[in-house]
């Protein structure tokens, strides 16, 4: 059977499927299985949104109906739920109630993330999910998971270097990309966790067995945005279920068809990618030409990047109809609520790729109007394409809701009929070949990487001035298993590079030690030449230096990189070589871990280990995530990448050894099972990533989705500079709201951001009630409401400490009013870990007053302002901008740099209040805080 012959049965208007240059699914169905039985399989739905904990959406959708599909035909269904929530006993209850119903096991996953870094954070949902996976026994037949945020990219990876999964079949379902939903809702990328998501999403689709889309248009863009798509990708649509066609149904669909438009309803989450400003534009048409409908509906959920309600509520204040806006009802809620007679769903989604709405609204039978966008043509029949499809145009829309008015609403019929879209999915599931093939290319795979003698390994291992770590080092490298021909040792004395040799006698005796051990193998010891004292005061440029010349002694035909101390497990080098002869890898860095060679329960009271993701390109340039210092890699890749760089390595628009591996085009495959101790643990700097990120070079040769997404980021960066308040020169501190910025440790150790508000007296009685309403926006995005009274004047407006540390390197914090949306005060807040230099202090005084002094040294002129908390509360923010004539004696500052606040009279009369002073743009305290109340007067504390 063709492709062509095969795909043409499936199309409920008996035309060609619209799936363009891609095959449909029937087209895998093998021509000669019996379709009388099931083969049964173990099949596992991964996924981080399903519907009952989670109330709507179109995976979790899309999943609930494939997992009840699935365990009806009679296969033994799994549905794994990867999310936060996860660990809310009670709503898991229900929700294993719930699919228990329907003969589907639930499992919940709490994510483990490795540490409190973006690289830790990012991708834990992924390794958690490989980590449960590999506890399953027997192992699953079938894993399907969705590309959304690269869920399945570390089991995925794992399985690609011959670590773990190797009998299971991974079907990875395209609904839709991070990139691609960013660029729909016309936005920048403003996180830096979307950076990882852009890339575990790509290689996600990359390495599965089979990807199915529910559009071609999704496929297409994929192809576009330069992902090597895999041979197996099909479009099929969705797996929803066939119409109900008892009497009662068709009742309510007869009643519906015919009747006059009395409401329209957008029918959306509430974002612009939903086309939500389209629509409302297209309403604000029709309200000025007096043909607006009598009552306006908004049904979705709110966004998370952008304020849906707010704009509806800015935008309704002029409208003379009714207005309702719905954002809690879920998905059998809302095809509910539209089931009645005279409701339009209006679906006018600047970019769709298989909408589930449409597909709702298709099988209820409900009229609609969507944007001829994305893959929405596709699910819609030729026939009634004219009618219930318009350009993604405020007018276009305007004007066909302009023209159903006065005509009776009809049903809109599907492209693909569903029940034959059910039978393919059946038939699909019902036989074995797809699904063993994946189990034999994998054992084909094992055996070739076995073959063969092992590969000549040369252990490139920097020694400097630490014995105790030389030793553990040496002896872990003694312990390997690897065959002893086959395995080379090269020890550098790093500080030999600086001076005469190792920088003291228990050093020099160390370095003896192992000498005499190594000799007895034929392993060397290398002493390069001097390269002068400059070295000595740069320790990364010196341990590059001691790295390129192991290097250069090495023999064999790979290399494996240690630290200084890292301590090898006796069968790391084994594992490593392994893993790159499996996958065809240039590169396979190490995952890190402090449990090698360790207890195990203390290990895993640690949590699980520090993984890297891998050639990320555009998120490596913002933080070193491709891999660590335990890496192996080739010879010849090492010698294209240059080496490792020895300069600073925090020097702007410097590459690491890793980009430079990328711009050489080697591959890179990070294992994720540790091979190594690594010392510095998942949260040190080292991993944590470093200075700010640089605008996008000219040269930067990233794969075409990393590309745009690190344009994306780097143009957000720059916006965030650029909304930075003005210097508050010579401004009265009462004259217009104020934020202030103050970070704090929580009793279990998370970092976190408080951002409070000072409402001058005079300005809120200047609103004509006397109140106000506010949104706090982080680069544009709202992250919390608050109102405000008279009770309020003078005092703080406080946003609840929710916020970990912001993505950017440069965070804005903005107030705006909420009917207005116009800004009364922006704050910047430079990352945790880069925050600038800040000088000030606080004085001891005898009596009830905060006096002291703040200036940044690198911008002297700028009058800073400091928050002034009072028992952990934001009580105040008061600019420094008195002279004081100790200040004045720094050059070119001034002395215009001091601040006195007065204590409030119950604060003063109370002992033990305790005064946390910080800089308000920054968060950072000032020396000599915290203060403390004493007998009337403000004085030090131990500790402070």
């Amino acid at each position: 059977m063709s492709r062509a012959e095969a795909g043409a049965g499936f199309d409920a208007d008996g035309a060609a499927p619209p799936a363009g240059p891609w095959p449909t699914l029937d087209a895998d169905v093998a021509s000669d299985a019996a379709f009388g039985g099931t083969a049964r399989k173990r099949i596992c739905i991964a996924t981080p949104d399903i519907l009952g904990p989670v109330k709507c959406g179109g995976i979790g959708t899309t999943y609930h109906h494939l997992a009840r599909m699935l365990a009806g035909w009679g296969h033994e269904v799994v549905i794994a739920y990867v999310n936060g929530n996860a660990g809310d006993a009670e709503r898991m209850a229900a929700a294993r109630a719930l699919y228990a119903g329907f003969g589907v096991a639930f499992e919940p996953i709490v994510p483990r993330p490795a540490g409190t870094t973006v690289l830790a954070r990012a991708p834990a949902p992924t390794w958690t999910l490989l980590d449960w996976l590999r506890r399953r026994s027997p192992p699953f037949d079938v894993v399907h998971v969705s590309d959304w945020h690269g869920l399945g990219y570390g089991p995925l990876l794992a399985r690609s270097l011959g670590a773990a999964c190797g009998a299971t079949c991974f079907v990875v379902h395209g609904h839709g990309p991070t990139l691609w939903n960013v660029e729909g809702n016309r936005q920048l990328v403003t996180a830096e966790e979307e950076l990882a998501w852009v890339f575990m999403e790509r290689r996600s689709v990359e390495l599965a067995d089979t990807v199915v889309c529910g559009s071609a248009h999704l496929l297409g863009w994929m192809r576009d945005a330069g992902y090597a798509v895999p041979a197996r990708a099909f479009v099929w649509p969705n797996p929803f279920p066939a119409p109900d066609p008892g009497p009662e149904a068709a009742a309510a669909r007869a009643a519906r068809d015919g009747a006059r438009l009395e409401e329209a309803v957008f029918f959306g989450r509430l974002e612009p990618r939903k086309g939500l400003a389209l629509f409302v534009d297209a309403i604000d048409r029709l309200v000025r030409s007096g043909q607006a409908p009598r009552q306006v509906t908004f049904l979705g959920a709110v966004a998370r990047r952008f304020d849906g309600p707010g704009h509806v509520a800015r935008a309704a204040r002029a409208w003379p109809i009714d207005v309702e806006i719905i954002t809690r009802y879920d998905a059998a809620e809302a095809v509910a609520h539209l089931s009645r007679p005279g409701r339009l769903a209006v679906m006018p989604s600047l970019l769709e790729n298989s909408s589930i709405a449409v597909m709702e609204c298709l099988h209820a039978g409900i009229p609609f109007v969507a944007a001829a966008t994305g893959g929405t043509p596709e699910l819609v029949a030729a026939a009634d394409r004219n009618r219930a499809l318009v350009p993604p145009d405020p007018v276009a829309l305007a004007d066909r809701l302009a023209e159903l008015a006065g005509a009776p609403l009809r049903a809109v019929r599907p492209r693909w009929a569903f029940d034959r879209a059910l039978d393919g999915w059946k038939r699909w599931y019902a036989q074995t070949g797809p699904f063993t093939a994946a189990a034999e290319r994998f054992a084909a795979r094992a055996r070739a990487a076995a073959d063969g003698p092992p590969p000549p390994v040369t252990v490139c291992l920097a020694h400097r001035a630490r014995p105790d770590l030389l030793r553990a080092s040496a002896d872990s490298v003694l312990a390997q298993d690897y065959p002893a021909d086959a395995l080379d040792v090269v020890l550098v004395d790093a500080a030999a590079l600086a001076d005469a040799g190792s920088e003291n006698s228990a050093a020099r005796a160390s370095v003896a030690a192992v000498e005499t051990a190594f000799a007895a193998r034929g392993w060397r010891v290398v002493r390069p030449e001097r390269r002068g004292p400059g070295l000595t005061s740069n320790a990364a440029a010196s341990d590059a230096a001691a790295r390129n010349a192991a290097a250069a002694a090495a023999r064999g035909e790979w290399l494996l990189f240690l630290d200084a101390g890292d301590v090898l497990l006796p069968d790391a080098v084994s594992r490593l070589a392994r893993a790159a002869r499996f996958a065809g890898a240039d590169c396979v860095p190490s995952a890190g871990s402090s449990d090698a060679g360790g207890d195990r329960r203390a290990a895993a009271r640690r949590g699980p280990p520090l993984r890297f993701v891998g050639a990320a390109r555009a998120w490596n340039r913002v933080r070193p995530v491709a891999g660590g210092a335990c890496l192996l890699v080739t010879r010849a890749a090492f010698a294209a990448a240059g080496g490792f760089p020895e300069t600073d390595a925090d020097a702007p628009g410097e590459p690491s050894f890793f980009d430079r591996l990328m711009r050489a085009g080697r591959r890179i495959e990070p294992l994720p099972d540790p091979v190594c101790r690594d010392r510095a643990g998942p949260d040190s700097p080292r991993h944590a990533g470093g200075g700010a990120c640089p605008p996008a070079a000219a040269d930067f040769a990233g794969a075409p989705d990393e590309e745009r997404a690190y344009a994306s980021y780097a143009a957000a960066c720059i916006q965030a500079r650029k909304d930075a308040p003005p210097a508050a020169r010579g401004e009265a501190s009462g004259a217009r709201p104020a934020l202030a910025l103050a970070r704090r440790r929580t009793r279990f150790g998370a970092v976190r951001l408080e951002v409070g508000a000072l409402l001058p007296p005079a300005w809120l009685a200047s609103r004509r009630s006397g109140q106000a309403a506010f949104e706090l926006r982080r680069n544009g995005r709202i992250v919390a409401a608050a109102r405000a009274g008279p009770e309020e004047a003078g005092a703080l407006l406080r946003f609840r400490p929710r916020w970990r540390p912001p993505g950017l390197r440069d965070a804005c914090y903005s107030l705006h009013d909420a009917a207005s949306g116009a800004g009364l005060a922006a704050v910047i807040a430079p990352s945790f870990r880069r925050a600038r230099r800040i000088a000030g202090a606080v004085e001891r005084r005898p009596g009830p007053e905060v006096r002291g002094w703040v200036l940044d040294p690198g911008r002297p002129e700028r009058v800073r302002r400091v928050a002034i908390h009072l028992d952990g509360r934001l009580r105040a923010v008061v600019a420094a901008g008195a002279r004081r004539d100790d200040v004045a004696r720094w050059k070119g500052t001034g002395g215009r740099h001091g601040f006195v606040w007065r204590l409030p009279a119950a604060a003063a009369a109370e002992d033990g209040t305790r005064i946390d002073v910080f800089d308000a743009d920054t968060g950072r305290p000032l020396r000599g805080s915290p203060l403390r109340v004493k007998d009337g007067r403000t004085s030090g504390q131990p500790g402070g």
